[in-house]
């Protein structure tokens, strides 16, 4: 083995080494981004049921997770970086097979994920509508509720006695 082919080598296991580590952030963003998908279920389940409670604890949920993989993408991106100019170039395939079916992984995994934010997005919209729903009703309830107080109040309301009153003591 010359020393051009020893270099390649090591170049190889560093590409192989950061590929196996964005693989593994891949799969802990498939994890978040899963989890997400789960929370953001069960927002329609309890929008359905008007639970503001439960609805306001997955929101809180969900952003933990959405923090986790802001922090997941920069680590991926600072990795990629690195590497990026070598999987993508020409001879990579021959050169390294080991680490071109890592890339393959990788990109399978990215592609899953896009998925499941796709899944996520189309949800949201509806949970959104929904919630635009609900709360057109929960207004128009209000202002009924608002008009019947002003009515019963009026009804209620105590008028002045400005005339005497008759007793009628015959018995």
């Amino acid at each position: 083995m010359n020393m051009m082919e020893g270099n390649k080598l090591e170049i190889n296991q560093k590409v192989n080494e950061k590929l196996e580590k964005l693989l593994e952030i891949a799969e802990a963003k498939k994890h978040h981004m899963q989890r997400i998908l789960e929370l953001t279920q069960k927002q329609s389940e309890v929008l359905s049921a008007e639970q503001v409670d439960q609805l306001l604890e997955y929101i809180e949920d969900k952003q933990e997770h959405i923090d986790a993989i802001k922090a997941l993408d920069e680590e991926f991106s600072s990795i990629f970086e690195e590497i990026k100019e070598e999987v993508r170039s020409d001879g990579f395939k021959n050169d390294n097979p080991e680490g071109y079916d890592l890339y393959a992984g990788l990109r399978a995994s990215v592609s899953e994920i896009k998925d499941t934010v796709e899944a996520i997005y189309n949800l949201e919209t509806e949970n959104q509508n929904r919630l635009r729903e609900v709360m057109r009703n929960v207004k128009a309830s209000i202002s009924s509720i608002n008009r019947g107080k002003r009515g019963y109040n009026a009804y209620k309301q105590r008028v002045p006695q400005a005339d005497g009153v008759f007793i009628d003591q015959r018995k």
